[in-house]
């Protein structure tokens, strides 16, 4: 009852001297013609992923996927009721160092609507591939590429999925977790830009990580260059494909060895570039710095939420002491004071939770998800309708309501590989 394309290219291979870069869009590679036949019958590849340092204890992982990956697929009722039918484009999450396509189907929702709706996933580069940062990573290539990709995706899907029977007049995105971040961060790019390549958005459970200054995704680059034995991005762009997803795991584990990230972040990420992020998203909703109004509707009306317990699955298990609990949080907080730390168990006392693990839990759940959802929400409403929605069903854990809305048995539980799991 659900018709699926699977594998359609948005953009060029993002390899030679596209790594690194903005991404070019599929038309204008030279690699495809109109009236073109694609084969659309199975899935494509996945993006090169990036795991964490604190999974990785006592744990060999070969990296997987490939660079040829800026791929959507594309969800239709087989018995539409409309020839322009509403989309839906779900922007997948993974702390941007993993997910694919695949993460969020879609066939229950669009079985669901009755020939109602259209679904829409993407790919998008991932980890340094995708957020690489530095000073000649701004002169010679682009900032936030994992951003572009998604919107370049979008830009496709506004030309294009009117052929598959959805209105680009009708695009809502929605995202979960580093998917839900990006939604939010969809409506303040460019300092929040008018008439987006959408009309509404849900951002659930928003991964909002620290958005790194110049000085820290400097560190980042540097991290990169020396695990690739190179000097500059001239040699990162000639490296083998293997060979730089191999630097890419190594910087990823001497970078959580260097404590330049802690247990539950993820390295390479969104940061502020002074373009594409302007600035902190808590700055830019308080102002009214982000897209208000599409091309068709005065408002672009804004749901968000967050899961009973975020902070369950980001927290090492080992934590058993108070300054367990402040060790844990020094990456996330470097210029923290003993002040600071005396301040935050006032408002944490550990006479409210059965242990320090479930203490930091708490802490690492309202710091990354929970607070930064309030904060948007209420900053929002002063300008858009905004519905903002607690989730106690379930699990509870981070991403729980997945199981609802798509019908699968994700459940909350951790989004990586069993075997990195905490």
């Amino acid at each position: 009852r659900v018709t699926t394309w699977f594998g359609l290219k948005y953009a060029a291979a993002p390899v030679g001297d596209l790594r690194f870069a903005a991404p070019r869009a599929v038309e204008q590679s030279g690699t495809y013609s109109r009236g073109q036949m694609v084969d659309a019958t199975s899935q494509g590849v996945i993006c090169v992923h990036g795991f964490p340092g604190w999974r990785l204890t006592n744990t060999t992982v070969l990296p997987i996927g490939k660079e040829d990956c800026l791929l959507l697929d594309v969800q239709a009722p087989a018995n539409p009721k409309s020839s322009k039918l509403p989309v839906m484009v779900q922007i997948h999450g993974g702390g941007y160092a993993q997910g694919n396509s695949e993460f969020y189907p879609g066939y229950a929702l669009v079985n669901a609507s009755e020939g109602n709706m259209i679904y829409v996933t993407m790919q998008y580069r991932l980890s340094a591939y995708g957020f690489l940062g530095g000073a000649e990573v701004k002169r010679h290539g682009a900032a936030n590429a994992g951003l572009l990709d998604q919107r370049l995706a979008l830009e496709w899907i506004q030309r294009h999925i009117s052929a598959f029977g959805g209105d680009p007049d009708q695009v809502t995105i929605i995202g979960g977790s580093a998917g839900g971040s990006s939604v939010s961060l969809h409506l303040t790019m460019y300092g929040g830009v008018q008439n987006p390549p959408f009309r509404a958005a849900i951002a659930e459970y928003p991964w909002w990580q620290s958005l790194h200054d110049d000085d820290i995704v400097e560190i980042q680059y540097r991290d990169l260059l020396d695990a690739a034995g190179c000097t500059n991005i001239t040699c990162l762009r000639g490296l083998s494909e293997d060979d730089l997803a191999q630097a890419q795991e190594n910087s990823l584990t001497a970078g959580y060895a260097a404590g330049h990230y802690g247990w539950g972040d993820f390295y390479y990420g969104p940061y502020v570039d002074g373009v594409i992020i302007q600035d902190l998203p808590s700055n830019d909703f308080k102002r009214g710095h982000f897209s208000k109004a599409s091309r068709t509707q005065e408002q672009v009306p804004l749901m968000t939420n967050h899961d009973g317990y975020e902070g369950f699955n980001y927290r090492d298990k080992n934590i058993s002491t108070m300054q367990d609990v402040v060790t844990g949080f020094e990456s996330l907080f470097p210029t923290a004071t003993p002040s600071f730390f005396k301040r935050l168990f006032e408002l944490y006392p550990a006479s409210n939770y059965n242990s320090s693990f479930f203490q930091s839990a708490g802490i690492f759940g309202d710091y990354i998800i929970d607070c930064p959802t309030y904060y948007m929400a209420t900053a929002a409403s002063d300008y858009v309708p905004v519905w903002k929605m607690i989730f106690d069903a379930g699990t509870q854990l981070h991403g729980a309501d997945k199981d609802f809305l798509f019908n699968t048995s994700f459940g909350g539980m951790c989004l990586l590989p069993l075997w990195l799991c905490p």
